[in-house]
């Protein structure tokens, strides 16, 4: 039978493999709660079947002894099985607590493997908020597989306890045909019918059961999504400082408020109404179930104590055995079509668990924490051989047929309107892209063929959209909790940052970001600037990237910062990005790029006499507004 375009056989797989996935996420978590949830199951058939026997002995031969027994072995059982679930429950909540924040560090630690071209792309980053949503804001993915699987295990050990009893009834059913207190039709008949209530009100509970999970999925299945709205209009958006001034001024609340309703908690509101109506209808049914099952049972029953086939104790334990039976089977009806809808996530997960990877060096490299260069490495050269390059799902090229020499301590500066293709010339460089065709040498060997981790050791980059984190401006600086504290001072002083350092109590050390450190503090847009800035200077790479380091800067700030550059990084290959053509001035040569093409290259007084360039077209659109 298909479900989701899937048969039984496909979906089992994908539940198997999604046990293994979770074992890798919390190894061992999930067979605490299997044990657990046996357990739990047999638990409740202590109280039923010693209930039966001690109501026998009070009616039958009433033996002193034997009633103690039953009752110690009833209280010792119940207790041992109650302070073992206990002390797995404990283990249990702690695990589970952890497998949230555990779920989302595999998925951040796939995402540092996965290629950047396809971290950049609109598929993936949808998949990764499907992926993180499913777990965290619907309680789909793993957190439902381990729950389900809880269930699963504690209705099959039900059912089977269930079981085990109605055999025993069977064979006492036997017997009173043997001994002659019934007819053989009479107990065949009786036989036949409890099997056929079981059936019946299994299938029906199960039937309605199972549509009420599929009402669930349905409604739920975008949760997500929805969740996702509310959280960014609500939690990120309202209360967020850098837009409260806009919010304020142009009276966006009511706005904002309308749209987060819209898109979010009336789409839940009205899944959550349909989901507990599809409840209802099935505790409706249970309980009609419960009912016709018990009174039909209880007569037959009843029936067999009177003719002293059975004890009077069975008629209960009867009872409760059918009863619970026949929950079982509902209740696996019922998780097995979540198990079914909940695959939709786990393929989503193991899609983005599946993807792709980096080839990388040994974890060893990996991990190794850059230091300061020493002076080993020597300048280097970067030749771009006509290379093109297209993003992937695009048919227009971003870069067409590049052919540039960038020779050792060159300092090169990029310029061109926006979108001719600059950062996108240094993502190849960097290695974040793969060009469409031709090739980039560094020292005449392809930048693909060096190990990665070498590699990138010799690059140090200044991003206009960079990252600081929350630590000590020291670790910031030194991207590691190991660091040459002379080092990161002196790059800091090298990036204007000396007067700043000299002010905070704790100096270098001092945590960015009052947030999360309470004697933390924050820097202005400018002063995070010079710190990414000091980052690059203290990794001391023999290739030096900057991408509008200066973008936050004032022109003061800016001009201090640029000479401070070629006065400090004299021997190191640059090549810079801006928009302020006046920074360009200090470089030994610019290059212009226009529709992906370079178009131009030379000084900036050779470009300024090329009257009809792109350059001095540039320079003068600039220079207007300074005149």
């Amino acid at each position: 039978m298909k479900k989701n375009g899937r048969m039984v056989k496909e979906d089992i797989l994908i539940i198997m493999r999604g046990i293994r996935e979770f074992n890798k996420i919390l190894p061992g978590q999930m067979l605490f709660q299997a044990i657990k949830s046996a357990i739990a199951a047999f638990t409740p058939y202590i109280a039923v079947v010693m209930s039966a026997m001690i109501l026998n002995e009070l009616v039958g031969a009433q033996n002193k002894i034997r009633l103690m027994t039953c009752i110690l072995i009833s209280i010792g059982a119940t207790l041992l099985f109650s302070g073992i679930g206990c002390f797995l429950d404990a283990k249990i909540s702690v695990g589970y607590n952890r497998l949230f924040s555990t779920h989302e560090i595999r998925l951040t630690d796939k995402a540092y493997r996965i290629p950047f071209f396809l971290l950049e792309s609109d598929s993936m980053r949808r998949l990764r908020e499907q992926v993180s949503g499913s777990i965290g804001l619907t309680g789909g993915g793993m957190a439902s597989l381990y729950w389900d699987v809880d269930v699963v295990v504690k209705n099959i050990c039900s059912a089977f306890a269930a079981s085990l009893l109605g055999l025993d009834f069977m064979g006492q059913v036997i017997a009173g045909v043997r001994n002659g207190k019934i007819g053989g039709g009479v107990g065949a008949a009786i036989l036949i019918l409890i099997g056929v209530l079981i059936a019946g009100c299994s299938c029906f509970t199960c039937k309605t059961a199972s549509k009420r999970f599929d009402v669930s999925f349905d409604v739920f299945e975008h949760g997500a999504k929805y969740n996702r709205y509310g959280e960014f209009y609500t939690l990120s958006y309202l209360p967020d400082e850098d837009m409260a001034m806009d919010i304020r001024i142009f009276r966006q609340k009511k706005l904002i408020l309308e749209e987060s309703q819209k898109k979010c908690y009336r789409l839940l509101a009205q899944g959550k109404v349909k989901e507990m109506r599809a409840a209802g209808k099935l505790d409706v049914s249970k309980a009609v179930c419960a009912g016709l099952c018990g009174m039909a049972v209880y007569g037959v029953v009843g029936f067999l104590a009177i003719r002293d086939v059975i004890g009077i104790g069975n008629v209960v334990m009867m009872d409760s055995a059918v009863t619970m039976l026949i929950a079982a089977f509902s209740e696996l009806a019922m998780i097995f079509t979540d198990l079914r809808n909940n695959n939709v996530h786990l393929l989503n997960y193991f899609r983005y668990m599946d993807m792709e990877e980096e080839k990388t060096e040994t974890e060893k490299e990996e991990t190794a924490a850059p230091s300061p260069r020493s002076g080993g490495d020597q300048p280097c050269e970067i030749v771009f051989e006509k290379v093109s390059f297209q993003y992937p799902g695009s048919r227009t090229m971003v870069l067409q047929d590049i052919n540039l020499r960038v020779l050792p301590g060159e300092k090169l500066a990029i310029v061109g309107e926006n979108g001719s293709g600059k950062t996108t010339l240094i993502k190849l460089l960097c290695r974040l892209y793969r060009p469409t065709s031709g090739q980039i040498l560094l020292n005449g060997v392809d930048i693909w063929n060096y190990p990665y981790e070498q590699y990138i050791r010799k690059i140090a980059t200044v991003f206009q959209d960079f990252s600081l984190f929350a630590f000590s401006i020291a670790e910031n600086v030194a991207a590691s909790r190991e660091y040459d504290g002379e080092k990161v001072y002196e790059a800091l002083c090298r990036a204007g940052l000396q007067k700043k350092i000299h002010k905070l109590s704790k100096g270098i050390r001092q945590a960015i970001s009052h947030d999360y450190e309470e004697d933390g503090m924050d820097l202005s847009g400018g002063e995070a600037q010079k710190a990414a800035i000091a980052r690059a200077i203290y990794k001391a790479a023999p290739v030096v990237i900057l991408d509008e380091p200066t973008a936050a800067l004032d022109p003061y700030a800016e001009k201090e910062i640029h000479e401070r550059f070629f006065e400090n990084l004299a021997n190191e290959t640059m090549l810079s990005i801006s928009h302020r053509l006046s920074s360009c001035r200090l470089c030994d040569r610019i290059i212009v790029l226009h529709g992906g093409r370079l178009v131009q290259q030379g000084c900036h007084r050779e470009l300024l006499r090329e009257t009809d360039g792109k350059y001095a077209r540039l320079w003068e659109m600039q220079a207007q507004y300074y005149c």
